[in-house]
This record gives structure tokens, C-alpha cells and sequence, in this order.
């Protein structure tokens, strides 16, 4: 699952379980970190060389924007599977940062 269709699939389970203000604000949180992780993905595929660590930065905060939203949001029974995918793409994205900003 990647890490955009396990933010859909949180809100969709927050949304479906009630509709209160904390509810309302995850739901919020998840659509914007979930637009984040998009544009930052799209930043990191097309920067030029001399950006690509400042790109690979970028992505690797908003993906830690969305597990911070994860672990307060996700109820649903998909909580800790949800969570294990987000620090693995983290992990691979950390490493491949490593690895292409080697100086």
C-alpha cells in the first residue's frame, strides 16, 4: 500500500466512524499531508541534480508528516500495518537520499 492510498484509506475509515471535530480536523490533516507527499514526490522525479538532496529532504519530512498524522488519526484495524508501510518507505527513501547525496 502506498503511503498516498493508506492516507485514503484512513480517512475514509475516520470518516465512516463518526463525524466530531478531532474527526474532522484528521480528516483535513490527511488530505493535506497526502497533497504534500504528492507534490514533493513529483518535486524529487523531477529535480535537476544540484536539487535532489534538498528534494529528497523535502519528501522524507512530509512522509514523517504523514505517520505524525497516523499515529494520532488511524483507529482502524489497519493501524499498525498502515504505520510498519509509512516507516518503510521512509526507510527507503532515507536510503536512497543516502545514497544519491553521497558528497
Amino acid at each position: 500500500m502506498t503511503p498516498r492510498s493508506a492516507c485514503k484509506a484512513a480517512a475514509i475509515a475516520i470518516i465512516a466512524l463518526t463525524t466530531s471535530p478531532a474527526v474532522a480536523a484528521c480528516h483535513d490533516d490527511l488530505v493535506t499531508v497526502s497533497q504534500t507527499v504528492e507534490r514533493t514526490r513529483a518535486e524529487l522525479k523531477d529535480a535537476a541534480a544540484a536539487a535532489k538532496c534538498a528534494a529528497y529532504r523535502r519528501h522524507i519530512a512530509a512522509l514523517t508528516q504523514v505517520r505524525d498524522v497516523f499515529a494520532r488519526c488511524d483507529k482502524g484495524a489497519d493501524k499498525g500495518k498502515n504505520a510498519a508501510q509509512v516507516r518503510s518507505t521512509i526507510a527507503d527513501v532515507t536510503k536512497q537520499m543516502q545514497q544519491s547525496c553521497k558528497r
